[in-house]
């Protein structure tokens, strides 16, 4: 009854605006999501105007976990269409598989991700590396953990029209993820990454994600704000964006 109950609640989750624009993908923060053997986060989402304005919103992400004993491996898909008057604005997608191995709250991952975004420049971004995330502070639902990592990059940009960039690095990765209840009713979750090239400390990625709950017995409202900042984009684009995201869950 408990799995059906997870597995509803989750396909029942309705969100207002999914979008894959940010180049990193942030899975490790839903480890508190899967307390299970299993775990299924399906979310789709469309929009549609003809008229003065002819716009296309086409948003889906797919998320599967399997807990088996200490391992946790994990498949995360998303593909976004936006189009504005017959023009391509977003056709971007993404995909991760990941892999924890648990000795206690702390563990180990490996990791390979691909995506694109067209807002972006990137053609492709490619991604292997691995980890290990270790748990800080915990009391009752609360937690703060802290995770080091590297990985391999490998990136294609559209430089100019007809030609392309493609660039290769190794970084380092340091992350931190947190859980905190203000009250019985609200509570902030939050997931920081911070990634350096190897070879040049100048270039730094930052990638700060916090989602504030408010639940209402069988439902849960959230707001969500998404920020990435590049300190040397190789492209002709701007060193930051900033996301906002309302949304709801149904809790059968």
């Amino acid at each position: 009854m408990n799995k059906l109950k997870t597995i509803l609640t989750i396909l029942l989750s309705l969100i207002f605006y999914n979008s894959f624009s940010q180049a990193i993908l942030n899975t490790e923060a839903m480890l508190k999501e899967i307390d299970s053997t299993f775990a299924f986060k399906l979310n789709v989402d469309g929009n549609m105007n003809f008229g003065n304005i002819e716009l296309t919103e086409i948003g889906s992400s797919l998320t599967l976990g399997k807990k088996i004993k200490n391992s946790l491996v994990r498949m995360s898909l998303g593909y976004e269409y936006i189009s504005e008057d017959k023009e391509i604005l977003s056709n971007d997608w993404t995909g991760q598989i990941r892999y924890n191995k648990f000795f206690n709250k702390n563990s180990v991952f490996l990791f390979i991700q691909g995506s694109n975004v067209k807002s972006l420049k990137l053609d492709h971004r490619y991604l292997v590396g691995g980890g290990y995330r270790i748990r800080v502070k915990e009391n009752k639902s609360n937690y703060f953990d802290l995770a080091a990592g590297f990985f391999y990059e490998d990136e294609l940009y559209e430089k100019e029209l007809n030609s392309q960039l493609s660039i290769y690095n190794y970084r380092y990765s340091f992350s931190s993820f947190s859980n905190f209840f203000i009250n019985e009713k609200i509570s902030l979750s939050t997931s920081v990454y911070y990634q350096i090239n190897s070879k040049d400390f100048k270039d730094k990625r930052l990638f700060i994600d916090p989602r504030l709950y408010f639940d209402l017995v069988s439902l849960k409202i959230y707001l969500n704000v998404k920020y990435r900042h590049h300190s040397t984009p190789y492209v002709d684009i701007l060193k930051s964006d900033t996301e906002y995201t309302f949304g709801f869950e149904i809790d059968l």
